[in-house]
């Protein structure tokens, strides 16, 4: 059955790499207007709205839900959030707020869906390799923590997990008693490479739009054990939110 997501995730990922290879492009066909240097006038804060799409590896947890009956979860997703990001000289720094969604499986005639989601906050560091009037090429660094969420969910009820000890994750999926909620923390590092581009309507303007695009890799080397309300789930899958990812920006820019 077709996913929507891997319909829209690629198309995004093609364009914000279409994007990112644009603007060396862009920043030499300027060259002679940007006037290149820490003097440049693109916007000194930008507040943003960014969406994208990304990727990780759900094999793992893919054969756990299907011993149970569950439809496997997709391995790439929509992003959505947003962020603020700010530049002093050469450097940028910023914080972006991000939410991921795998999408939801489900089976009518069985009457079980699963869900996989995700949310993170990060705080970012970049150095800008071009600088100029309206471009703003970078490489960064984002550091930052967030949270993976499972839900199960069994019409027909499907039995309670055993009460008063630690699950395992196999007895989870087995009884989801109508709906759990499995959840696991992480720390994260995502190293990317991004550009944006300012649209003023007039060389005096400091209010402009920003458009932008980021591609780069996440990583997440230390991931907490999944939790049940609280008690730890023995035997969790090994699921996080490591993959490559693209990102397109919109939002507004001052200087």
């Amino acid at each position: 059955m077709p996913n929507r997501l891997s319909i829209a995730v690629p198309r995004t990922i093609a364009l914000a790499v279409l994007v990112s290879c644009a603007a060396p492009v862009l920043a030499a066909q300027g060259a002679r207007g940007e006037g290149v240097g820490s003097g440049g006038t693109f916007p000194y804060v930008s507040v943003f709205f960014a969406t994208g799409g990304s990727l990780t590896t759900t094999r793992d947890l893919n054969a756990r839900l299907d011993t149970a009956g569950f439809f496997a979860v997709s391995n790439d997703a929509i992003s959505y959030g947003g962020g603020v990001r700010g530049r002093w000289g050469r450097m940028i720094f910023g914080g972006e707020f991000s939410a991921i969604d795998f999408g939801e499986e489900g089976d009518p005639v069985r009457g079980k869906t699963s869900a996989l989601r995700s949310r993170y906050y990060l705080a970012q560091v970049g150095y800008a390799t071009w600088a100029g009037r309206h471009l703003n090429v970078y490489p960064m660094l984002g550091v930052g923590a967030g949270t993976m969420s499972l839900t199960l969910a069994d019409r027909n009820g499907g039995g309670t997990p055993p009460a008063g000890v630690d699950p395992t994750f196999t007895e989870v999926v087995l009884h989801p008693n109508y709906s759990s909620l499995v959840v696991a923390n992480y720390l994260l590092f995502e190293p990317a490479v991004g550009a944006d581009w300012l649209v003023l309507r007039s060389v005096g303007d400091r209010l402009g739009l920003t458009i932008g695009a980021r591609l780069g890799k996440s990583f997440a080397p230390n991931r907490a054990a999944w939790k049940l309300d609280g008690n730890k789930v023995i035997g969790g899958p090994d699921v996080g939110p490591d993959g490559m990812f693209a990102r397109l920006t919109f939002g507004i820019g001052w200087r």
